[in-house]
């Protein structure tokens, strides 16, 4: 499975002590330059950081978008990614117009319920809100209905 991810959700996972998420979902993550420079720390080993290689395109969104989703949609074209992980919804209406499966840091917390990683997505969500996360109380309800929660 090949999975990009943008810094936003790994630092919302770090904040609240749940990057390891990643890892148990997803065995190997990627991560482009732009979003390892932001993270701010030492990366876990089952994050790789990848350069995208097509500069022109990265130019491209870069015109629309900042660079480490620039970089993050771009990644996530070049190996036909499983899944690109993001959060800003003008970078996720993108790549959703550009053929890539998004899912958000909401949709790990889902994705790892649903697997039987963590046993409640709800605390997690309000951990996430405690500390910024900005998610709408219609998306909350959604998620947590999925959940099995709501």
């Amino acid at each position: 499975m090949i999975v990009i991810s943008n810094t936003s959700p790994l630092i919302r996972l770090s904040n609240i002590g749940k990057l390891g998420i990643f890892h148990e979902l997803f065995g190997e993550v990627l991560v482009p330059p732009a979003a390892a420079r932001e993270f701010g720390e030492s990366l876990p080993e089952w994050i790789a950081v990848k350069h995208p290689k097509d500069d022109p395109l990265v130019s491209a969104l870069s015109k629309l978008l900042g660079d480490r989703e620039s970089e993050a949609i771009a990644l996530a074209i070049e190996p036909n990614a499983d899944f690109l992980i993001l959060d800003d919804l003008k970078a996720r209406k993108i790549a959703k117009d550009m053929g890539i499966k998004v899912i958000g840091t909401a949709g790990v917390l889902l994705l790892a319920k649903k697997r039987g990683i963590v046993n409640e997505v709800k605390p997690l969500l309000m951990a996430l809100v405690d500390r910024g996360f900005r998610i709408s109380n219609d998306v909350i309800e959604v998620i947590l209905k999925a959940a099995g929660e709501g």
